[in-house]
């Protein structure tokens, strides 16, 4: 069965939805789906695999503020069984009432074959991953995925 809107309803269906889909983006940027989703346990993204990857030089509809809070901070020492991997994201919120937080931090060498990888829940206190490697590859990439802004990236030479 068709429904049929009058114009005046169809305006303010728009004016009702259109504040949520245009949230976030400029300097107080915030996901419009964490807008409109707020206080739920998940908030639903896009297949992983077709995701759109963030990173220092493009931040897409984030703000540089947001850039500074997700990208993912790289420590390697050699020792002498290999390499010890730290991956921290400083000042980013583990909260559980929003729900807002790093779901996980994945390590991949410079071929992208994956080398670790560590879940977090909200409720954990700080997205910190030790990754002990056996080998020394020639360059690391670490991604974090913040269950609002996305999936971020950096990487570093291994020296």
């Amino acid at each position: 069965m068709a429904r049929h809107f009058t114009r005046a309803a169809l305006i303010a269906l728009v004016a009702a939805v259109l504040p949520i889909a245009v949230a976030g983006y400029g300097d107080n940027a915030q996901h419009p789906t964490a807008t409109a989703m707020q206080g739920t346990a998940a908030i639903p993204m896009a297949d992983p695999a077709k995701e759109t990857v963030y990173s220092k030089d493009f931040f897409g509809p984030w703000n540089a503020g947001v850039a500074k809070a997700h990208l993912p901070q790289i420590t390697c020492e050699k020792t002498g069984d290999g390499l010890k991997v730290t991956v921290k994201v400083d000042n980013h919120p583990m909260n559980p009432e929003v729900p807002h937080y790093i779901m996980w931090i994945r390590i991949e060498d410079g071929k992208g074959n994956v080398l670790g990888k560590k879940d977090f829940v909200a409720t954990d206190p700080a997205p910190i991953a030790t990754f002990t490697l056996t080998t020394v590859p020639d360059k690391i990439k670490a991604f974090e995925r913040c269950n609002i802004h996305g999936t971020w990236t950096s990487e570093t030479d291994v020296k």
